[in-house]
């Protein structure tokens, strides 16, 4: 029984290229392509939300001028949507 089983197997194997053939017929191949997903595209500004500060400040003895740098909130506004985009490629 599993020989016959086997036999099936490799006899529909044997059909499955010739059956690729007939659907093709006499088609050739143009070029060949890959899927690229080309990410979204956002323009963004920056806001100040806060000016940089100085301040002096007592740490291990002395006295210490340090600075905080600005604060910034970023704002992203939405260009382009994500898509795909067909890429040609070498068919080797």
């Amino acid at each position: 029984m599993l020989r016959a089983i086997i036999l099936t197997a490799g006899a529909c194997a044997a059909a499955a290229p010739a059956a690729a053939e007939t659907q093709q017929g006499k088609a050739r191949l143009i070029a060949c392509y890959q899927r690229v997903v080309v990410p979204a595209q956002y323009e963004e500004t920056k806001v100040k939300i806060k000016e940089p500060v100085r301040k002096y400040i007592k740490r291990n003895g002395r006295i210490e001028l340090v600075e905080y740098p600005a604060i910034y909130r970023v704002d992203r506004k939405l260009v382009k949507e994500e898509h795909v985009e067909m890429q040609e490629i070498p068919c080797n």
